[in-house]
């Protein structure tokens, strides 16, 4: 059976270096919730806002509290709410090598969530034998350190493959930082149609999701 791991190229970055280690945070939702948890508001928050845009939550706001709580709880608040169980897979893996074995140069985490997507958390694919500024790394987050390892076309087109065979409709993602909307756009993601999504892309540039049809 397809699994959401299948979507990693591994093959093309693996064999770049000399040493690479794989580490594999999760592998269902309870695991991806203990050592993603940076990740679990805004797979929360994309459910969340479908469940609005269609008519499963009647009341957009009630989801403040939890909001201002610092997120806490909202993986239960959702599930509530929803009725049914908003995340059925969860995959999340990094990948260490030799040039800085202490942070990872590939992050992938992806969920199998409501209403019929796949949801990528977070993506990375770094080639840290290549500073992006000239050997600087740059505090704001809007901007990369390194270089990229020009593997997310084919990683996309992995997921695509994972998508059909489960039977998903769709693959999201949330766009974190504005010089990423060009990035996705051209890889055929479309701004969602929700509210809060136009309001989002309008007024601040960030903090919106991104679809792209499952062909």
């Amino acid at each position: 059976m397809t699994e959401l791991a299948d979507a990693v190229p591994k093959n093309l970055f693996v064999p770049i270096f000399q040493h690479v280690k794989e580490k594999v945070l999760a592998m269902d939702w309870k695991s991806f919730q203990g050592n993603r948890p940076n990740h679990v508001s805004g797979v929360c928050m994309f459910i969340w806002d479908e469940m609005v845009h269609r008519g499963v939550a009647a009341e957009p706001l009630k989801i403040a509290p939890i909001v201002n709580n610092g997120f806490k709880g909202i993986a239960k608040f959702v599930h509530k709410e929803l009725k049914e169980v908003p995340v059925t897979e969860a995959y999340a893996v990094s990948y260490y090598n030799e040039v800085d074995p202490k942070n990872s140069f590939v992050d992938v985490s992806l969920v199998r969530c409501w209403p019929n997507d796949i949801h990528i958390a977070d993506v990375e694919f770094s080639d840290n034998r290549k500073p992006a500024h000239a050997g600087r790394k740059v505090k704001s987050s809007s901007r990369r350190n390194y270089h990229g390892l020009h593997v997310f076309s084919d990683f996309l087109a992995r997921l695509k493959d994972v998508a059909r065979e489960k039977g998903v409709e769709r693959i999201s993602l949330m766009v974190a930082h504005n010089d990423l909307y060009p990035v996705f756009r051209r890889h055929g993601f479309q701004v969602s149609q929700t509210e809060m999504s136009k309001v989002a892309f309008e007024r601040v540039g960030v903090g919106f999701p991104m679809i792209l049809s499952v062909d």
